[in-house]
Order: C-alpha cells, then sequence, then structure tokens
C-alpha cells in the first residue's frame, strides 16, 4: 500500500512532463540565440584575420592587393589566381571541382595574390555558423571549407571599364571611394559561393536592383563583413529574399534575381565600388 501512495499518478506523470515542454520552449531560443551571437563573434574574429591577412600582402606587395578572382589583373601580376584557388560551388555528381569542396590545400597555398600564408589556419576560412556539407542540404558528408568570398571589384579583370568604374588594384585606388566604406570580405550563401569572388552589379539603379550572388545570413540574418581598413560589421539583412533566396533545380540561387528598392542590396552596392575618374559611363546614342 506505501508502494502504491508513493508512486505517481498518470495525471502528475502529464503535469511534469507538460512544464518541462514549456521550460524547454522558453530555454530553447534564448540557447539558439546565445548560439547565433557566439557564432558571430567568431565569424567577425575570422573575417579580421582574413582582413589582416590581405592588408599585409599588400603592404609586402607595394600595394598590390590580393584579386578576388582567378584571372583577376593584380598590377604586376597579371595572371594572378586570386586570392584563394579552389571551386567549391555544388555541382552535379562527379564534378571536377568536388574534392575542393573539402580540400584546405587551396586556401592556404602560397603564390602570388595568396593571403593564405599570412592566415596559417585554415578553419579561419569557415564561418561556424555555415553547416553545409558536400552533400548540400543535408546533415551527411564533410563540411565544406570556405564561407566568404571577396569583392569582385578587388583586382578585378581587365575586361572592366577602369575609366567609369573604380578597380581597386592597388591600396592608392581607394579615393573616391574610402577604405573605411569599401567592403572587401563577407560571408556567402553557402548554395551561392563558388569561386573566391562575389559578384554585384555595378551600378544598378533602384528598378534595376538585382542579385547575382547573394550574401550569407548564418547568425540571426547577419553577415560579417570586413572593409578594406581591416574592421569588420556585423550586417543584419531586412529582408527574406536576402537570406532566403529562389533555388534552381540544383539548388544555386536563381542569378539575377530582381530586387528593385531592396535595402539590402542598396547597402551593399554603395560600398562595392564607385564612379571612375571619367565619372559615368555616357549613355548609348538613342537613350540605349
Amino acid at each position: 500500500m506505501n508502494r502504491d501512495r508513493n508512486a505517481f499518478t498518470l495525471i502528475e506523470l502529464l503535469v511534469v512532463i507538460a512544464i518541462i515542454a514549456i521550460l524547454a520552449g522558453l530555454v530553447l531560443p534564448t540557447m539558439g540565440r546565445a548560439r547565433d551571437r557566439a557564432h558571430a563573434v567568431v565569424c567577425q574574429s575570422n573575417v579580421k584575420q582574413l582582413m589582416l591577412g590581405w592588408i599585409l600582402y599588400h603592404e609586402d606587395n607595394d600595394g598590390v592587393l590580393a584579386p578576388a578572382a582567378a584571372g583577376a589583373d593584380a598590377g604586376r601580376h597579371p595572371f594572378n589566381p586570386g586570392w584563394v584557388s579552389g571551386d567549391i560551388g555544388y555541382r552535379p555528381a562527379g564534378y571536377a571541382h568536388l574534392s575542393d569542396q573539402t580540400n584546405t590545400l587551396p586556401l592556404l597555398s602560397p603564390g602570388p595574390g595568396k593571403i593564405g600564408p599570412y592566415v596559417g589556419a585554415a578553419g579561419v576560412f569557415r564561418c561556424p555558423g555555415d553547416r553545409s556539407t558536400t552533400t548540400f542540404n543535408s546533415s551527411r558528408g564533410p563540411r565544406r571549407v570556405r564561407s566568404y568570398a571577396m569583392n569582385f571589384w578587388v583586382g578585378v579583370s581587365q575586361s572592366a571599364d577602369p575609366l567609369h568604374i573604380t578597380t581597386f588594384r592597388k591600396i592608392t585606388d581607394y579615393r573616391a571611394l574610402s577604405p573605411s566604406d569599401g567592403w572587401v570580405l563577407i560571408d556567402q550563401h553557402p548554395w551561392s559561393i563558388d569561386d573566391g569572388a562575389f559578384e554585384i552589379f555595378w551600378h544598378a539603379s533602384e528598378e534595376g536592383a538585382h542579385w547575382s550572388d547573394f550574401p550569407g545570413s548564418f547568425h540571426g540574418h547577419r553577415a560579417s563583413v570586413g572593409f578594406a581598413d581591416g574592421h569588420v560589421e556585423s550586417k543584419k539583412w531586412q529582408e527574406p529574399v536576402t537570406w532566403s533566396p529562389q533555388l534552381d533545380f540544383i539548388k544555386r540561387p536563381i542569378r539575377l534575381t530582381r530586387v528593385p528598392g531592396s535595402r539590402d542590396f542598396r547597402w551593399l552596392h554603395d560600398r562595392t565600388t564607385a564612379f571612375g575618374e571619367h565619372g559615368p559611363r555616357p549613355a548609348l546614342p538613342g537613350g540605349g
């Protein structure tokens, strides 16, 4: 009889379970926000270290900047392979670049334009909030090694229009756009990242705004953004299309996603580059 009196009744067990569920519902969101904040701090530290490597590189190379992409013109290194090697974009099975997704050697390899030797640690190239794997949108498979990309207009290729659009081949090119206003490195969306460059069409009107590459939003819809003077900002994106782009059939964001009037696009666009010494390109005859 004592054993029966000391046992929990079904109602008591249900009450305890309900209390635990309520507490979990209160605690788990708080823990998630704390985790996001911790990841954001580490991510900002990563970008800070990468920016330091970028600065040390140009200080050792007469002001010539490590370029964003393969084939970029970096002044005295006209065939520079870019600040990192490798293409970690998602591709169909068997695609040749698949090994780049988990290979840290392209991140740290020495050579013209490379900042890896100044950084020295492969883990710095991946945001802790980036959980993308080689089997995309799945927890299986090893995680990809890089989360960051560089502003395409840094060490941009000679196919650009330097007279009408500023191209940052040397640190002294930061005149029309101050180093404290010009972004260099950014988190990139895991379904958008591929080579080392982040492309944003410039100059785009309010009506012509569109994403070619998408920024990351790993920490409560935030991205870490490194600027040419070395400082790093945690930018909170305002619009759902920025952090949750539409995808095509191989799970890549649909390129040229139109976002007229986007505050997020405009914020990044206006910190990407500036008009060159000849100002805006003249309109074509007939208004084209």
